[in-house]
């Protein structure tokens, strides 16, 4: 029972409490020093690795032992408990500046705060494994994100599994391998997990489906395998990702019955869908994206009732029939359903949704002409009707749509004229209108946005006077198999972003400008198939990008072919499309050039009709490492020199009529020129260093007969200019003239042209 007096002894303790908690809160007002500790040592530790670059670290420069408070420092946060301000939040991303990756070994004095509830180390190009054994000090952790590190590694830390708070989980595009424990089960509070881009394989544990709090599950980009397994029971599943991996079986039923699923992924598996047009679905999707996924038949019906759906995503299944009208009535952003089966007209009303953003319809067999309201898709960013039986003119309004980025109307049957109607749009970024029947002369300009032009296999005519200067960011121009006339303006060396240029098979004419040498990371270049004449202009030797020095962007190209297939060193080399950037080009051929070929590695001229003797210039070709002359009607000595007279493999002289010198073992007979006495002239430095090899080719046809030839011996040799040089940069050179069934004889005459032909085309 209270009484006054023990009221008032209690009433004095209260207040007594009350003052010590308030001089408690008053001396603890900043974080515990152990956490400052903790945080300082793992700067300390960072900075170990930017010890060359003092600005890498400067969003943690409030960070110093000076500052009593760490709750004050930059991307942390404290508890506002008392009587204690403890570190709870810690938002770390990108914090790390600068080249190199840093040892995962400094999270150690982070894991040792033991209060954190949220933790973001993200996108710092951390590297090893995850510290398990002191990541199990945050028992309380609730938040964990790790992502794009790149390099961390190893399998998934069984510590990770004891955190019973955890309630959110990324651990994406890093390095991780094995398998998914099935441990994973027990975290039964998680919410979203994330392990897209890792290295995961085996198959997705049943365990899994434990987790029925969670709303997100993103395991794509991996190698897991085996079937989707029974995730029926997670009934607060929005996102759904398995893409790229290699899953298989039939795609469940049951999963269009998650009543809350609004994002599905399921692309690139070796999955099937034979009933995918029986379903009843229970799910409001958002997004749909099945490519790949073996769907055959018209395009689902079903899908005309999701009015939630922006983004229907279907290419690389086996669907037919033409596109659906009720499709014109969702307010789709993104529609894919390229590379199937489909057929018809483009219906005008897709294009007139003002919500649309991308449209890809590319390798189908559409056909008639494009809808003429194409304008009214005023936000569209991306237009891919590629590959397919388009036909007609174009819509006059279509390159006025200020949004474009990317226009590919390649491989259809257009025509007509394009450029005079059209108002190119400075945001255009990509245009590809190659293997059509355009007929036009070409604009002053493409827009300042520009990237790429691919305008290959037209009609296109005229000259090149186009404002180059005016499209700085241009990488790639591509004119091949045109009617383009002219010569190369000089202003083409203004494109100094320029990686690829390729004018093969025009009608161009005139010198190749010595401004081409000013287009640094230029790497490709194709010039065959002109009347271009002239020399070479020495200075294109010292593009960088031939050189492998400046190394091309990342390029998006299309190329005719899959692969190119060069002759390097005496062996058939594929290169992928996908690697092509890798190495230079420089193909010349089938022009009028004066060549100094001083630097030539290899040399193939194997499989044709040449006959004679061997140019003695050979012997001045300080860098030959690989010849072929087999399979000719050559006679007389091998030349000797520096290079030449090393080549001893006898297989590259094989089935000629009548060569002897020292590399085969021959002995020559003539007593006049025994074949161990060098040319004249092959030592001699002072000699013309411009003109001194040239090499021609005679090709007399069988239908011209030995008439013709005893007219060439009474008049003089008449030698048709068939110079067709193709060289590449030092580390690269070479020739390949195999099986073009070149007849006539090698000459050795000074200031003529070094004629020969090439094989290396490469677009």
């Amino acid at each position: 029972m209270w009484t006054p007096t023990s009221m008032k002894a209690a009433l004095h303790s209260l207040f007594l409490f009350f003052i010590t908690l308030s001089a408690s809160h008053h001396s603890s007002s900043s974080c515990p020093l152990h956490h400052k500790q903790a945080l300082l040592q793992f700067k300390s530790m960072l900075s170990t690795y930017h010890a060359d670059n003092s600005s890498s670290l400067t969003e943690l420069k409030s960070w110093n032992s000076s500052s009593a408070n760490c709750c004050t420092w930059a991307r942390v946060n404290c508890s506002l408990w008392l009587p204690l301000k403890l570190v709870t939040e810690l938002h770390l991303s990108s914090i790390a500046h600068g080249d190199g990756y840093i040892s995962s070994e400094v999270l150690v004095p982070l894991f040792c705060i033991e209060s954190l509830l949220v933790l973001d180390i993200s996108k710092n190009s951390l590297q090893g494994r995850i510290p398990g054994d002191e990541l199990c000090n945050l028992t309380s952790l609730s938040y964990l994100n790790m992502r794009q590190n790149y390099r961390i590694n190893g399998s998934i830390p069984s510590q990770i599994f004891s955190m019973k708070s955890l309630r959110h989980l990324d651990l994406s595009s890093n390095s991780l391998f094995g398998t998914i424990p099935s441990e994973i089960g027990k975290l039964s509070k998680l919410q979203s997990l994330s392990l897209v881009s890792n290295n995961f394989e085996g198959g997705i544990p049943t365990s899994i489906s434990e987790l029925s709090e969670l709303q997100e599950l993103d395991l794509g980009i991996n190698s897991l395998s085996g079937s989707i397994p029974y995730l029926r029971e997670m009934s607060k599943l929005e996102i759904l990702v398995f893409y790229e991996n290699n899953l298989s079986g039939e795609i469940p039923i049951w999963l269009f019955d998650l009543g809350n699923l609004q994002q599905l992924f399921l692309d690139g598996n070796n999955l099937s869908w034979n009933n995918a047009a029986e379903i009843s679905p229970k799910c409001n999707l958002f997004v749909l994206s099945l490519g790949s996924c073996g769907m055959s038949g018209k395009i689902p019906n079903w899908l005309s009732q999701q009015k939630n759906l922006v983004i229907l995503n279907l290419p690389k299944n086996k669907l037919s029939g033409g596109i659906p009208p009720w499709i014109c009535k969702l307010e789709l952003q993104m529609i894919d359903l390229s590379y199937n089966n489909l057929a018809g007209q483009l219906p005008s009303c897709v294009l007139k949704s003002e919500s649309l953003l991308s449209i890809q319809l590319s390798g189908n067999s559409l056909s008639g002409e494009l809808p003429t309201n194409i304008s009214n898709a005023t936000t569209i960013l991306s237009l891919e009707l590629n590959s397919n039986n388009f036909s007609g003119e174009l819509p006059e309004s279509i390159l006025s749509i200020a949004s474009l980025g990317l226009l590919d109307l390649s491989n259809n049957k257009l025509s007509g004229e394009i450029f005079t109607k059209f108002r190119i749009k400075s945001s255009l970024n990509f245009l590809n209108l190659s293997f059509n029947s355009f007929s036009d002369k070409l604009p002053i300009s493409f827009g300042n946005s520009i990237e790429t032009i691919i305008l290959n296999n037209n009609n296109i005519s005229g000259k090149l006077f186009m404002n180059f200067s005016s499209m700085t960011t241009l990488k790639i121009l591509d004119l091949h198999n045109n009617r383009i006339t002219s010569n190369i303006p000089y202003s083409l060396g203004s494109l100094t972003s320029l990686n690829i240029l390729n004018l093969r098979s025009n009608h161009i004419h005139g010198l190749i400008p010595d401004s081409l040498a000013n287009l640094a990371v230029l790497s490709i270049i194709d010039l065959s198939n002109n009347k271009l004449h002239g020399y070479i202009p020495p200075n294109l030797t010292n593009l960088r990008g031939m050189m492998g020095e400046a190394g091309a962007d990342s390029i998006f190209y299309v190329a005719e072919q899959n692969d190119a297939v060069i002759n390097w060193k005496g062996s058939p080399q594929a290169l992928a499309d996908t690697d092509i950037m890798m190495y230079p080009f420089l193909d010349l051929s089938n022009n009028k050039y004066i060549g100094q070929l001083e630097d030539l590695e290899s040399l193939d001229l194997s499989h044709n009709k040449l006959s004679g003797e061997i140019p003695k210039s050979f012997g001045k070709l300080r860098d030959l490492t690989k010849l072929d002359l087999s399979n000719n009607m050559l006679t007389g000595r091998i030349p000797k020199g520096s290079q030449i007279s090393t080549l001893d493999d006898v297989s590259g002289y094989a089935n000629n009529s009548g060569l002897c010198g020292i590399q085969i073992n021959v002995q020559c007979v003539s007593a006049a020129a025994p074949f161990d006495v060098l040319p004249r002239g092959l030592n001699d430095e002072e000699g013309n260093e411009d003109e001194w090899l040239t090499l021609e080719a005679l090709c007399l046809g069988y239908v011209f007969g030995l008439a013709w030839a005893l007219g060439l011996a009474y008049y003089g040799i008449v030698r048709p200019n068939l110079a067709q040089c193709a060289f590449y940069h030092r580390r690269r050179q070479h020739h390949n003239f195999h099986h073009n069934w070149i007849s006539g004889f090698f000459l050795a005459v000074e200031k003529d042209n070094f004629s020969c032909s090439s094989q290396c085309n490469f677009f």
